[in-house]
């Protein structure tokens, strides 16, 4: 029986991850295999529950290495007022399928998050509907009385904060990058936060007592403040939003390359190691066309982008 392949999107969606955090996680040395169909990258459904259980069990040891680990899960099942499933757990959540009983209800998704320290884990009260990957809007214009505001979030946590900040309905953005980079030998484009640890999220601007609070933003989960100069959030010119959203889409088409023509480059593996070279292009197997001199003549070679460095 063949695999059950997902597309990136999909298996983004499955994890509550954005594509680009996707690819990071899977250049990891304990990442998810890929299953590739020429140019399509698919992702195989065994490999995903590996994954999911595999961070399960680290998220069960972590909260078990707490003080007082059963009072800690009874109160956080209490406050989420968690259905017990008496007749088992369906392996695939995205398929459950109601128990025989009418009384039983498919328990609300949560999210923990535990510190690497291993003491109190933050947890996240369930959303009505299930988190969905980040992604840029679509419209960056701002409503009447509305402007753009710099948040400064923690490290790697850009996704956990604009998750948390979208569910108290505050508009995020934040801008990518897409460049090419080694990982297992070869060249990939990987997805990166333009101005990593910030994001932009628009703000009411009006005193109006019923419009909405600034105060929750310092307290969400992955964000570490708003950034203030004089001890005053400073506004961003809805011109740069729009310049930098329209270059990502520019540069998400184009990515930045490993290298440019003209590049001198040095040669990190083999028996040429240590000589340095002229870049000249990349050919359709992907494999690095470089110049080296020998005998005071340029001669053209073939190498694979993992064993090339730019000097300098």
């Amino acid at each position: 029986m063949p695999p059950r392949l997902l597309t990136t999107q999909e298996a983004a969606e499955r994890l509550g991850l954005t594509p680009g955090s996707l690819q990071q996680l899977r250049w990891q040395d304990d990442g998810l295999p890929i299953f590739q169909q020429g140019l399509n990258v698919h992702y195989r459904l065994e490999d995903l529950e590996s994954f999911e259980q595999r961070e399960v069990r680290n998220l069960l040891k972590q909260v078990l290495q707490h003080e007082r680990p059963l009072p800690l899960i009874r109160s956080i099942a209490r406050s989420l007022e968690l259905a017990v499933n008496t007749q088992g757990i369906e392996s695939d959540p995205t398929a459950f399928k109601p128990a025989a009983r009418g009384d039983l209800k498919p328990a609300p998704k949560v999210k923990i998050v535990l510190s690497m320290s291993g003491h109190k884990p933050e947890v996240q009260a369930p959303a009505n509907e299930p988190v969905k990957p980040v992604k840029p809007p679509q419209d960056l214009s701002l409503p009447p009385n509305h402007a753009w505001y710099l948040v400064h979030t923690k490290a790697r946590q850009e996704d956990t904060a604009i998750t948390n900040l979208q569910r108290q309905n505050f508009r995020c953005y934040m801008p990518m990058l897409y460049l090419e980079k080694v990982r297992r030998g070869k060249p990939v484009v990987v997805a990166e936060p333009m101005f990593p640890s910030y994001v932009f999220v628009q703000l009411e601007t009006s005193e109006n007592i019923k419009g909405q609070s600034w105060s929750p933003i310092r307290s969400t989960l992955g964000v570490r403040e708003l950034v203030k100069f004089g001890g005053h959030p400073p506004k961003v010119d809805a011109e740069l939003i729009t310049a930098l959203h329209e270059r990502a889409q520019l540069q998400q088409s184009n990515p930045q390359a490993l290298f440019a023509a003209g590049d001198k480059v040095v040669i990190t593996d083999g028996p040429f190691a240590g000589i340095e070279a002229i870049y000249q292009t990349a050919d359709a197997e992907r494999r690095s066309m470089i110049l080296l001199s020998m005998l005071n003549k340029p001669v053209a070679m073939r190498i694979e982008p993992a064993q090339l460095r730019k000097c300098g």
